[in-house]
């Protein structure tokens, strides 16, 4: 005879399962795999995120040094810190050499 719905009351149907998940070897399974289903998913978003922020921080840092050094002395030409010749002297010997 196989054991069907009508041969099994339902009242041990459900105390089977009530001690299964609710206080059975089974306790806690549920919360605990969902912080750790939480934390991959953070991990998966986070670590992507992580990475991109890393890599446009950083090229935008590593640029041309001359460009400042030719930012620091076009803003003290501006100021009057240095003259005309001092100027074009300095801006000759930062610009980058085209037969080199």
């Amino acid at each position: 005879m196989a054991l069907t719905h009508a041969t099994v009351p339902d009242a041990m149907m459900w105390s089977w399962h009530d001690g299964m998940w609710n206080g059975g070897h089974m306790a806690g399974w549920g919360w605990g795999m969902m912080l750790f289903a939480l934390l991959w998913m953070a991990l998966l978003v986070a670590v992507p995120l992580s990475l991109i922020y890393w890599l446009g921080t950083r090229s935008q840092s590593n640029g041309p040094a001359e460009d400042s050094a030719l930012a620091v002395l076009q803003e003290r030409y501006a100021r009057g810190e240095i003259d005309d010749e001092e100027f074009d002297r300095r801006r000759a010997r930062l610009a980058p050499d085209n037969g080199r």
